[in-house]
């Protein structure tokens, strides 16, 4: 027995190198746009880093100024609510209590004061 190859014609030839260059093709094709869709993840990735890092400077940033907020406002606070409330006494026509002396009869019997209600 002898092995003989098998006879191509060269139209089936031809067929075939035109559908392994149309895989070719569309292979390259699609070769180039996960190429350019890698890139454009690339670049957004980046994009993001950098945003990110301007994110945290700013969230920083404005921790610093709202701890400088609250301590000013902590520093101006009592003297605000001091005010207020010296306004208010005024308003309702209660003579305003000098410092460091005693309020009127609210402290003169601690004892009364202590008692539950």
């Amino acid at each position: 027995m002898s092995m003989k190859p098998k006879i191509i014609l060269t139209e089936e030839v031809t067929t075939q190198i035109q559908e392994l260059e149309i895989k070719r093709d569309q292979l390259a094709l699609n070769r180039t746009e996960a190429e350019d869709r890698f890139n454009t993840i690339q670049q957004v990735l980046q994009e993001n880093s950098l945003l990110e890092a301007k994110a945290k400077k700013l969230v920083e940033e404005f921790i610093t100024l709202k701890e400088s907020e609250n301590g000013k406002l902590k520093e101006y606070f009592p003297e605000v609510r001091l005010g207020i409330l010296q306004k208010i006494v005024e308003f309702v026509g209660v003579p305003p209590v000098a410092e460091g002396a005693a309020p009127p009869a609210a402290d003169s019997n601690p004892e009364q004061n202590n008692k539950p209600t």
